[in-house]
Protein backbone atom coordinates (compact mmCIF):
# COMPACT_ATOMS: atom_id res chain seq x y z
CA UNK A 1 0.00 0.00 0.00
CA UNK A 2 2.77 2.18 0.55
CA UNK A 3 4.74 1.62 -2.47
CA UNK A 4 1.36 2.51 -4.51
CA UNK A 5 1.20 5.70 -2.58
CA UNK A 6 4.57 6.56 -3.20
CA UNK A 7 4.00 5.68 -6.70
CA UNK A 8 0.76 8.14 -6.92
CA UNK A 9 3.08 10.99 -5.64
CA UNK A 10 5.66 10.77 -7.78
CA UNK A 11 2.86 10.40 -10.91
CA UNK A 12 1.01 13.53 -9.77
CA UNK A 13 3.72 15.17 -7.76
CA UNK A 14 3.20 16.86 -4.60
CA UNK A 15 3.22 20.66 -5.46
CA UNK A 16 0.16 22.74 -4.96
CA UNK A 17 -1.73 23.83 -8.30
CA UNK A 18 -2.64 27.34 -8.53
CA UNK A 19 -6.18 28.25 -9.90
CA UNK A 20 -5.86 30.16 -13.65
CA UNK A 21 -8.59 33.25 -13.93
CA UNK A 22 -9.22 33.64 -18.07
CA UNK A 23 -6.99 36.99 -19.04
CA UNK A 24 -9.06 38.01 -22.00
CA UNK A 25 -11.73 40.31 -20.04
CA UNK A 26 -12.54 42.06 -23.10
CA UNK A 27 -16.30 40.56 -23.85
CA UNK A 28 -17.24 41.86 -20.14
CA UNK A 29 -15.21 45.64 -20.12
CA UNK A 30 -17.55 48.63 -20.55
CA UNK A 31 -20.14 51.12 -18.81
CA UNK A 32 -23.46 48.61 -18.88
CA UNK A 33 -26.40 50.14 -17.90
CA UNK A 34 -29.83 48.41 -16.89
CA UNK A 35 -32.30 47.36 -18.95
CA UNK A 36 -35.10 48.68 -16.87
CA UNK A 37 -35.45 52.17 -15.03
CA UNK A 38 -36.46 50.94 -11.34
CA UNK A 39 -35.06 49.60 -8.83
CA UNK A 40 -31.93 47.14 -8.48
CA UNK A 41 -28.77 47.84 -10.10
CA UNK A 42 -28.71 50.78 -12.08
CA UNK A 43 -25.20 50.66 -14.08
CA UNK A 44 -22.17 48.28 -13.72
CA UNK A 45 -18.78 49.89 -14.87
CA UNK A 46 -16.27 47.14 -15.61
CA UNK A 47 -12.40 47.61 -16.11
CA UNK A 48 -9.09 46.31 -16.61
CA UNK A 49 -6.14 48.79 -16.40
CA UNK A 50 -2.69 46.71 -16.80
CA UNK A 51 -4.39 43.46 -14.85
CA UNK A 52 -6.32 45.07 -12.55
CA UNK A 53 -9.79 43.83 -13.26
CA UNK A 54 -12.59 45.90 -11.43
CA UNK A 55 -16.25 46.19 -11.08
CA UNK A 56 -17.71 49.17 -10.49
CA UNK A 57 -21.55 48.96 -9.65
CA UNK A 58 -23.90 51.90 -8.58
CA UNK A 59 -27.51 51.41 -6.99
CA UNK A 60 -30.62 52.47 -8.27
CA UNK A 61 -30.95 55.26 -6.04
CA UNK A 62 -32.25 59.32 -6.32
CA UNK A 63 -31.35 61.78 -7.27
CA UNK A 64 -28.06 59.97 -7.74
CA UNK A 65 -27.13 56.47 -8.06
CA UNK A 66 -25.70 55.09 -4.72
CA UNK A 67 -21.88 54.41 -5.13
CA UNK A 68 -21.77 50.46 -4.44
CA UNK A 69 -17.36 51.00 -4.30
CA UNK A 70 -14.70 49.16 -6.79
CA UNK A 71 -14.30 45.56 -6.48
CA UNK A 72 -11.64 42.66 -7.69
CA UNK A 73 -13.52 39.95 -8.77
CA UNK A 74 -13.24 36.43 -9.80
CA UNK A 75 -13.61 35.61 -13.96
CA UNK A 76 -14.73 32.64 -15.08
CA UNK A 77 -14.84 31.47 -19.05
CA UNK A 78 -17.07 29.10 -21.13
CA UNK A 79 -14.79 25.82 -21.14
CA UNK A 80 -11.62 24.96 -19.08
CA UNK A 81 -9.52 25.51 -21.98
CA UNK A 82 -10.81 29.30 -22.92
CA UNK A 83 -8.91 32.30 -21.75
CA UNK A 84 -11.70 34.71 -22.43
CA UNK A 85 -13.93 35.63 -20.00
CA UNK A 86 -17.62 35.68 -19.99
CA UNK A 87 -18.60 35.83 -16.17
CA UNK A 88 -17.67 37.18 -13.06
CA UNK A 89 -18.40 37.08 -9.43
CA UNK A 90 -17.82 39.35 -6.47
CA UNK A 91 -18.94 40.00 -3.33
CA UNK A 92 -19.94 43.19 -1.69
CA UNK A 93 -20.41 44.08 2.06
CA UNK A 94 -22.42 46.34 3.44
CA UNK A 95 -22.76 47.76 7.55
CA UNK A 96 -26.48 45.86 6.91
CA UNK A 97 -26.01 43.36 4.26
CA UNK A 98 -23.65 40.92 2.18
CA UNK A 99 -24.37 40.88 -1.53
CA UNK A 100 -23.08 38.31 -3.75
CA UNK A 101 -23.51 39.43 -7.43
CA UNK A 102 -22.51 36.16 -10.39
CA UNK A 103 -22.56 38.16 -13.96
CA UNK A 104 -22.39 36.37 -17.25
CA UNK A 105 -22.29 37.19 -20.80
CA UNK A 106 -25.81 36.31 -22.65
CA UNK A 107 -27.33 36.77 -26.25
CA UNK A 108 -31.39 38.28 -26.15
CA UNK A 109 -33.86 36.26 -28.80
CA UNK A 110 -32.73 39.57 -30.47
CA UNK A 111 -29.16 38.85 -31.13
CA UNK A 112 -28.36 41.83 -28.48
CA UNK A 113 -25.01 41.17 -25.82
CA UNK A 114 -26.04 41.74 -22.35
CA UNK A 115 -25.00 41.21 -19.38
CA UNK A 116 -26.94 39.16 -16.83
CA UNK A 117 -26.33 40.03 -13.14
CA UNK A 118 -27.88 38.08 -10.57
CA UNK A 119 -27.59 39.82 -6.88
CA UNK A 120 -28.35 37.49 -4.19
CA UNK A 121 -28.54 40.36 -0.70
CA UNK A 122 -28.27 38.35 3.07
CA UNK A 123 -29.13 41.17 5.42
CA UNK A 124 -27.49 41.05 8.86
CA UNK A 125 -30.96 42.32 10.37
CA UNK A 126 -34.44 40.74 10.55
CA UNK A 127 -35.27 41.38 7.06
CA UNK A 128 -35.92 39.14 4.11
CA UNK A 129 -33.34 37.76 2.40
CA UNK A 130 -33.68 37.67 -1.21
CA UNK A 131 -32.64 37.27 -5.03
CA UNK A 132 -32.55 39.67 -7.69
CA UNK A 133 -31.93 39.38 -11.63
CA UNK A 134 -31.21 42.20 -14.18
CA UNK A 135 -29.67 42.65 -17.69
CA UNK A 136 -27.58 45.06 -18.97
CA UNK A 137 -26.58 46.09 -22.06
CA UNK A 138 -23.48 48.20 -23.10
CA UNK A 139 -23.96 52.15 -22.83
Amino acid sequence: MTALLIGLLACFGTGTAEAKQPTDASPLLGTWVSTKTDGGLAEIVITDVSGNFEVHPYGSCSPTFCDWGIHPPLRFSNSIGSSTAIGLQLTINFKFATRYMQGRIITNSLGQKLLEITTQTRFLDQRNDYQLTENFKLK
